[in-house]
């Protein structure tokens, strides 16, 4: 049995390969195979098969799907473990042995390409390659409709094979074989445009096959295509590649050093940062603090610089994460990292930083058989690999420090910006509090989101939709698409909607839901070992019960009817869980959506 992903999807048990004809389908097996012998969780497969717009009748749909896709496998025989698609409790899991799928194929011969490279056997490296990239017969799942995490599958599988490209052309190079080179990086700039090392290489191949026009007219169109496509110009080893051509300098190298060190390190600079958000209003406060500390010159010796963004559910730390990223990037040539550690996820259990780390690893070139097991060396590879260099690492959704300690770089050149919604204060970083927008943020974004002309009509009736939203970003967001989603709403009356006591069903969408932020919340408190938490949860479902804006320690004694000590730890730890928020010394605010939130969870269940 043979399952190709690189190039046109095929399941092939024999000579001929066996059609899958429905698209989702195709999506279907094809996220189970980029997941292959590990469990996909049901709701990841009906946010990719339906791009995060599932039916309501997604999960029928899709046990039919799996059911007609079984029976596919059952065609080709059984796995030797017994069935090739296994149901569990978390989801399903395709059972695939590493010689069946080329991807595992690939990845094991460009490793073994790159650690003979790494131990200076050219030759036996050429070989590797050869194999690794002659499983490529297109673009990655060519054929099939991709939702959000197949998208970031084929972007990391086209950067591993332009990479791997990279890496063999340099081989090449380094064996005097210019020409061979030379066809193939044609090809590649050609598919590939706005790659610069492809350029590079194909402008030093050109050159030492005494090709000096066709080396020059190279850098002429790769300045043209980065013109044209981003608005750049290319970089200073592109520039100082032309003028050491225009020089006849005797030896043009590749940029940045003899060729074989040079192609070794070329895909240790990851780009991992998600897509920038599409929809960001004010924070420029927090935004000019953020940037403050990303774009500082750092001085040898201080370690690297370290932003830490905290703030209940629905603030938008992430988002804000993110804009301060991209803004700072061109600080980090070497690359930018990045991991969502599952903090904030309802169903999902936190990454154990020591997965993070081989993630890492991976995508700064150690090959996967070359991974340390245990925490504490794959940390020690990590600083190493990062030591004297320019890295951006965004660690999302931490639960506490200690899930981000070992993942934060040591090195004077790199930067870790960190977000969760409690205070990480152990940390030795600098601090921002993120926060609900103000109202005319709220409103602005609303704006962007459902169309000028609707806000534009009905003023008050936007502000009023961003009061009922508590100017939570992430409500906001929700009330925007629902909006977007139906043109024939008027914006009073979803505003009346949300005048509901059970305004939290409003507020969810398709993957979205205010609700479940603050159900992670309140399952941290459960977590806690504080020997007050049954206090703390009580005190949290009677200021829902009482609908109280705001609570002093001694009335919440009052309402508890306990000593004041207790009542004060107990809303202590409501505001370590981010579900109360300090407005003085002695007295706490609960947000509007919170506050319904408890109420619900206080109502007494239906006889």
């Amino acid at each position: 049995m043979r399952f190709r992903l690189l190039g046109p999807m095929r399941i092939q048990p024999g000579d001929t390969p066996l059609r899958i004809a429905a698209p989702k389908q195709r999506t279907l097996l094809a996220m189970l195979l980029a997941q292959a012998r590990h469990t996909v969780p049901v709701h990841s497969l009906v946010a990719e098969v339906w791009d995060q717009r599932p039916p309501a009748s997604a999960v029928a749909n899709l046990r039919t799907y799996l059911m007609r896709l079984r029976h596919l496998l059952s065609t080709c025989g059984d796995h030797p473990d017994g069935e090739r698609l296994v149901t569990s409790e978390g989801g399903y899991l395709l059972r695939v042995e590493p010689a069946e799928l080329d991807l595992f194929h690939f990845e094991t011969l460009s490793g073994h390409g790159r650690r003979s490279l790494e131990q200076g056997d050219l030759e036996r490296a050429h070989d590797e390659y050869v194999k690794a990239l002659a499983l490529w017969r297109g673009a990655a799942v060519e054929d099939v409709p991709l939702g959000p995490a197949l998208r970031e599958v084929v972007a990391h599988l086209t950067d591993r094979y332009l990479s791997t490209a990279e890496e063999f052309t340099g081989v090449q190079l380094a064996l005097g074989r210019h020409a061979a080179a030379a066809e193939r990086l044609r090809a590649l700039t050609v598919r590939h445009p706005l790659r610069e090392g492809l350029h590079g290489r194909l402008m030093v191949a050109l050159y030492r096959c005494g090709d000096v026009a066709g080396a020059l007219a190279a850098f002429g169109a790769a300045r043209q295509v980065l013109a044209d496509e981003l608005g750049v110009a290319p970089g200073p080893e592109l520039h100082r590649l032309h003028q050491a051509i225009l020089r006849r300098e005797p030896d043009v190298e590749l940029p940045g050093g003899p060729a074989a060190v040079r192609v070794r390190n070329d895909h240790r600079r990851p780009r991992q940062l998600p897509r920038e958000p599409v929809v960001f209003v004010g924070r420029s406060t927090e935004l000019a603090q953020a940037l403050g500390v990303l774009d500082r010159e750092t001085t040898a010796g201080f370690g690297a610089q370290v932003l830490a963004l905290h703030g209940p559910a629905g603030a938008g730390k992430s988002a804000l994460a993110l804009r301060a990223a991209y803004l700072a990037a061109d600080h980090y040539a070497d690359g930018r990292l990045y991991a969502d550690l599952q903090g904030s996820a309802p169903d999902r259990p936190p990454l154990r930083p020591v997965e993070v780390l081989g993630r890492f690893l991976r995508a700064l070139g150690v090959p996967h058989d070359d991974v340390p097991a245990t925490q504490a060396e794959a940390a020690a590879v990590y600083q190493s690999l990062l030591a004297g260099r320019r890295v951006l690492v965004l660690l999302d959704n931490a639960v506490d420090a200690a899930q981000v300690t070992d993942l934060i770089p040591g090195g004077d050149g790199c930067a870790s910006l960190v977000t969760s919604r409690i205070m990480l204060s152990t940390l030795d970083a600098v601090q921002i509090s993120v926060g609900m927008l103000d109202p005319q943020d709220s409103v602005r974004m609303l704006t962007l989101l459902a169309g000028e002309t609707r806000v534009t009509a009905e003023p008050e009736a936007a502000a009023d939709l961003a009061h009922l939203c508590g100017h939570q970003p992430l409500a906001l967001r929700i009330a925007g698409a629902r909006l977007a989603g139906r043109p024939d709403w008027s914006l009073g009356r979803f505003a009346e909607r949300l005048r509901d006591r059970r305004r939290l069903d409003e507020l969810q969408t398709a993957g979205l839901s205010v609700r479940s932020g603050f159900e992670v919340s309140l399952a941290s408190l459960a977590e806690s070992a504080s020997p007050v938490k049954d206090v703390a949860m009580r005190a949290f479902l009677l200021i829902g019960a009482f609908d109280l804006p705001e609570i002093g320690i001694e009335h919440a004694a009052g309402l508890l009817g306990v000593e004041t000590k207790v009542a004060e730890a107990a809303l202590d730890e409501l505001l370590k869980a981010r579900l109360l928020e300090p407005i003085g010394a002695d007295r706490f605010r609960m947000d509007d959506l919170l506050r319904l939130f408890a109420a619900e969870l206080a109502e007494p269940a239906p006889m």
